[in-house]
């Protein structure tokens, strides 16, 4: 059997998933795009410790932030920002885990609490872990014990500021994982996932 040569009719042009995603980068699509993330940050509704009291409140009617896109979601599914809000014990780390891994790109955290950006009043016990942005990519961090909503506010803000700026780490996933893909990451679990590269 020999090879098949197909001829594309004139006028038709090939191209590929990457050529694609390299012109939505370098056109002003991609500040729509922007524009879309920025007014739609729906983030994952799960208190921990302290600062989950906070992370409500931030929620409800006074500070209102339906008027920013700022939407509680109850599904990691639905939601594209996920707030660690208070100390991960190393029992709940897995389970933080996998709710990160079912949110889809692109996809944000903030971290808020001197518990989650330090370990707080238990950085030295046994079962808290510590260093959780060497885990998790950290895109925001909002100091306080506990922060105020306004803290929190504040934070979401500087969120979509960087997204505007186009400083932050999302990419377009490919579709196929390959090999010789350099945003490939290949697990002990056989699972492969896509995660950015930062300079």
């Amino acid at each position: 059997m020999g090879e098949i040569k197909t001829e594309l009719p004139p006028n038709v042009v090939v191209t590929t998933n990457s050529a694609i995603n390299e012109f939505i980068k370098n056109s002003p699509l991609q500040k729509i795009v922007n524009w879309g993330r920025k007014n739609s940050l729906w983030f994952m509704t799960h208190p921990m410790g302290c600062c989950g009291i906070e992370q409500i409140c931030v929620g409800v009617a006074h500070y209102d932030t339906d008027r920013f896109g700022i939407i509680p979601r109850c599904s990691p599914r639905q939601a594209d920002v996920m707030m660690i809000s208070g100390y991960v014990s190393k029992k709940y780390l897995p389970a933080l885990k996998r709710v990160w891994d079912q949110m889809l790109e692109p996809r944000w955290i903030l971290m808020m609490g001197e518990c989650a950006i330090s370990g707080g009043p238990w950085w030295e016990s046994y079962s808290t872990v510590t260093h959780l942005d060497e885990i998790f990519p950290v895109d925001i961090y909002i100091p306080g014990c506990p922060p105020r909503p306004e803290a929190l506010l504040q934070g979401f803000i500087e969120l979509q500021k960087k997204i505007v700026a186009e400083k932050d780490r999302t990419v377009i996933p490919p579709p196929f994982y390959q090999e010789d893909n350099p945003h490939l990451i290949h697990r002990k679990d056989g699972r492969n996932r896509c995660q950015v590269k930062t300079a």
